[in-house]
């Protein structure tokens, strides 16, 4: 593990976050058709114009940001002085630039470019709640090389998110092979999960910890989130981290349980990409080879400081670990 040349490698969707603040008598699901409060999912093309013109008709922008689940997480573990790179796909085109820069002391040089950059619609409301709608251009195309294989070879570990496509499953499946003593995070989404999973089986084989959802571990197996857990275990996933939103999570192994407390925040800005910084917090422990709970109890801190401000401006960074060891979060 010490001669491994980066803490961790982010495979997954990027996108162009677009956050929009409706207006205060409007809400998602009148706006936008099959699209929740708190719920995510895909548009087309084709309707990509239409939906920006009745989104500007109800709402106002209020920031940009680079996005993408494992894309956040990247930025996230970076800013916390841990070496960071990223498998994945930007457009040939303005926003693609802005994705790359968005990645900041990331590693690049593993980034495809080609086609249009993904664009990620981040609808907020007055409470904080959030749905997004994700246009996702090329990450529909996303390849890996023997030089991606090996790049990922040589990390401590690897952060698996979604992509729009689901066929690339297959493709994440095609590295995740070839990996031998780096360890796998997985973050599936809503898109992954409600794939089931029968569908996901193989990936959890490879899963050293899964990050997912009340709705996300229904979705994947049609039962509750606990007996969920336990059926992502039987696939050969080492630990489930159950995110509970407002009321924390849970850490979950085949022999122990452990609740971990959320962090009290009174000003709530931007919800958007909190579990993926809860994510960055809990691997952080993990690269630190802090206890469990210790990883729960990170990961919840940077996710209360992420949600002061919208997308990526309140990321944890160095100074943040630094107060985190010397408060009694840590004991």
């Amino acid at each position: 593990m010490k001669d491994k040349k980066l803490d961790f490698i982010g495979f997954g969707a990027l996108n162009l976050d677009q956050f929009y603040q409706l207006h205060s008598d409007k809400n998602t699901v009148d706006l936008i058709p099959l699209l929740k409060s708190g719920g995510e999912r895909m548009g087309t093309d084709s309707e990509r114009e239409r939906i920006l013109k009745i989104i500007d008709e109800n709402s106002h922008l209020v920031s940009k940001s680079g996005g993408g689940q494992a894309a956040n997480t990247s930025v996230a573990l970076s800013r916390m002085g841990f070496s960071c790179g990223f498998i994945g796909k930007a457009g040939n085109d303005e926003m693609g630039d802005l994705l790359l820069n968005s990645l900041e002391n990331v590693d690049k040089s593993h980034i495809q470019r080609g086609g249009n950059s993904g664009l990620c619609l981040c609808l907020l409301e007055d409470d904080g709640d959030r749905a997004n709608l994700v246009f996702p251009g090329c990450n529909d195309d996303t390849k890996i090389t023997d030089a991606d294989i090996n790049y990922a070879r040589n990390s401590r570990v690897v952060h698996i998110a979604s992509f729009c496509n689901t066929n690339l499953v297959a493709l994440q499946l095609k590295l995740l092979r070839h990996l031998q003593d780096t360890k796998v995070t997985f973050d599936p989404g809503e898109i992954y999960s409600r794939l089931g999973i029968e569908k996901l089986k193989e990936i959890l084989e490879y899963t050293t910890v899964l990050f997912s959802t009340s709705e996300e571990l229904e979705f994947m197996t049609g039962k509750t989130p606990r007996n969920a857990a336990k059926d992502v275990l039987k696939c050969g996933t080492e630990i489930v981290v159950w995110k509970k939103s407002s009321y924390g999570s849970e850490i979950i192994t085949s022999d122990s349980s452990i609740p971990i407390l959320p962090v009290k925040v009174n000003n709530v800005v931007d919800k958007t990409g909190a579990g993926d910084v809860y994510a960055a917090g809990f691997i952080a422990g993990l690269l630190m080879d802090m206890e469990l709970e210790k990883c729960g109890k990170l990961g919840s801190a940077a996710a209360a400081m992420s949600i002061t401000g919208y997308g990526r401006d309140n990321y944890p960074d160095e100074a943040f670990l630094d107060s985190f060891f010397n408060s009694r979060s840590v004991l």
